[in-house]
């Protein structure tokens, strides 16, 4: 027999098991039926029979939820996209523990924050909230710590430091860290408004166990990411290099082109593209970055702002060679960096040693920051660009210079071959008038010479065309000089050029109607006037103005070359110029023709 204290030792008080039968039989040869009775008497009194069926309750609940976990353990890992798979371990927590708020926090290198998926809250509430969180207060416990966080009341917690306007209130709260490869990755973050309505310890240890799985398929699909982006960034520059190789584009589409794909790759809001405003300087003498390229917002706004490569953090990137990862620029840039504090990755367009520009992308403030992984994809991608720009700037070259020698031969053909046959052709002629008698014979001929030096003034013009082509001022002064003495070789005038000013405002269109302008008014003196000298002076300062100048004959009466001389004055009347012609006292034409420097 065992004394009565012993029945505590077998666990018939405080374990509440009591092995008893009917009437007056003993119990397992310990106690009568009195006896029994007076046991089942302080379970009663003590509450233990309820407490036997919580407790019942709380082992079938616990492992109904540990079957639950196993099948939702499959069902996080069933797809490999790293968000939708954020997404799932959330909405897997709330059902699994009846919460009514979710969210997974993913931890940045800095211990705050750098995204946060979250579910249970409306559209409209989530807009007033504005800026989601960063990691302060009780969510920041957990971000550098790896034991779970379990509360009745989040907002009596002493790290506890408020809710933000439009924010519903939260009572019960439940955090778990996610850890991956013994890194705190992120935190599950659990809670509910309904008073009394606590996380228990089932929900709690359910919850580990899902973010221990989750762990694992995070893990999975970050690295199935990597490998998806890698591989996107890689076609997209093979796409890059096909395009602007291949292309007759100008480098302003190229670089629009690179700027949407890394928009495109990087899931970003806006992308720009700042570059030299002289990309001829040496890249020690360049101080200002003008955006030359931009997608997405406010693209149109941004487009031609100037950025100084001192104190910018632009220039900064330019200079250095170096990316940049940062949420606030240091030199604003109106509709790009005002816009608000956002993630923004700034690359170096380098080919080499050299820096062609600067490629930021920015994403929208409610968007995830970027993280470090980025800097290797788009450095990848603005390298390969880079390269490609400087390729298809050396094959730009290439034709041109191609171009330029066909020009040259061919100008060179038509001058040796063609302008000298029509010349010799022009002097037989010439001697047949003088040996003519007939006056109307004279007249036909007379019309045949000045068709004849018509033509060789035309073909001489164009050979200046091939050898300069438009749009290229290399030298104004050579252009001149060399189309004064095209227009008067083999021909009896003496011909004087005086310049003054500088000549480095002339632009191309004004240096193309001084062209036409000098062509027409020396071929009217070498053709008609019978001059012995001429001379030709520019001036330049706000105005250019050309003086011609001939000791002639005068402009004929019959008005023959009035033709000539209005298109002279069509020209200067287009640019807001003059075009005067008088005869001097001493005799002879002055030809004066004046039109407006623009600065460019």
């Amino acid at each position: 027999m065992f004394r009565q204290t012993d029945r505590s030792v077998l666990g018939l008080e405080t374990a509440g098991f009591v092995v008893a039968e009917r009437g007056t039989r003993k119990v397992s040869g310990l106690v009568d039926s009195d006896e029994s009775g007076a046991v089942f008497g302080q379970l009663g009194r003590r509450g233990l029979a309820g407490r036997m069926h919580e407790q019942l309750d709380e082992l079938l609940a616990a492992r109904d939820q540990m079957e639950q976990v196993l099948g939702l353990i499959v069902e996080i890992g069933s797809d490999l996209d790293l968000d939708a798979t954020l997404q799932r371990i959330v909405h897997a927590a709330m059902g699994l523990t009846g919460a009514r708020y979710g969210a997974l926090g993913v931890r940045a290198a800095d211990g705050t924050l750098a995204s946060f998926h979250h579910l249970g809250m409306d559209a409209d509430t989530v807009h007033g909230i504005g800026h989601l969180p960063v990691g302060k207060g009780v969510l920041g416990l957990l971000l550098d710590r790896t034991s779970t966080v379990r509360l009745d009341d989040l907002t009596q917690h002493p790290a506890a430091v408020g809710f933000p306007e439009h924010h519903p209130p939260m009572r019960g709260f439940l955090g778990v860290p996610i850890i991956i490869r013994k890194t705190v990755y992120g935190s599950l973050y659990l809670a509910d408004d309904q008073p009394g309505h606590g996380f228990s310890a089932s929900d709690e240890i359910a919850a580990r166990a899902l973010a221990a799985a989750a762990g694992v398929a995070i893990d999975n699909a970050r690295l199935f990411d990597r490998v998806t982006r890698a591989v996107q960034w890689v076609t997209a520059s093979r796409e890059i290099s096909t395009a602007v190789l291949s292309g007759e584009a100008p480098q302003a589409e190229s670089l629009q082109v690179i700027a949407e794909r890394a928009r495109d790759l990087t899931d970003a809001e806006q992308a720009i593209v700042l570059v030299p405003t002289d990309p001829d300087l040496p890249a020690t003498d360049i101080d200002t970055l003008v955006v030359l390229t931009a997608v997405g917002v406010h693209a149109g706004e941004v487009i031609g702002q100037q950025v100084p490569v001192q104190g910018s953090t632009s220039g900064e990137v330019f200079r250095t060679g170096k990316p940049v990862i940062t949420e606030s620029f240091r030199y604003p840039i109106a509709a790009f960096t005002d816009v608000g504090q956002r993630s923004a990755v700034l690359m170096p367009l380098r080919a080499g040693d050299t820096v062609l520009g600067v490629i930021a992308v920015a994403r929208d403030p409610h968007q995830p920051r970027f993280g470090p992984s980025y800097l290797d994809l788009v450095s990848d991608f603005a390298g390969h660009a880079a390269i490609a720009l400087r390729l298809a700037a050396a094959h730009a070259r290439e034709r041109e210079l191609s171009v330029a020698v066909d020009r040259e031969r061919i100008a060179h053909d038509l001058h040796d071959h063609v302008i000298q046959k029509l010349f010799a052709a022009g002097m037989d002629l010439q001697g047949s008038i003088a040996r003519a008698r007939s006056p109307e014979l004279v007249e036909r001929l007379t019309r045949t010479v000045d068709d004849l030096q018509a033509t060789i003034d035309a073909i001489r013009t164009s050979n200046f065309g091939l050898q300069h082509p438009r749009g290229q001022v290399a030298d104004f002064r050579q252009r001149i000089q060399r189309l004064i003495a095209e227009l008067t070789e083999n021909r009896p005038i003496a011909t004087t050029l005086q310049m003054r000013g500088s000549i480095t405002g002339v632009g191309v269109e004004l240096a193309d109607h001084a062209d036409a302008v000098i062509t027409e008014a020396i071929s009217n003196t070498v053709r008609h006037s019978g001059a012995s000298r001429l001379t030709i002076e520019i001036t330049t300062g706000d105005e250019l103005a050309i003086d011609l100048i001939d000791n002639g004959c005068g402009i004929p009466t019959d008005n023959q070359r009035r033709s000539g001389l209005s298109n002279m004055e069509r020209r200067a009347e287009r640019l807001g110029g003059t075009c005067q012609i008088t005869t001097p006292s001493e005799g002879g034409t002055h030809v004066r023709w004046t039109a407006p420097i623009i600065e460019s």
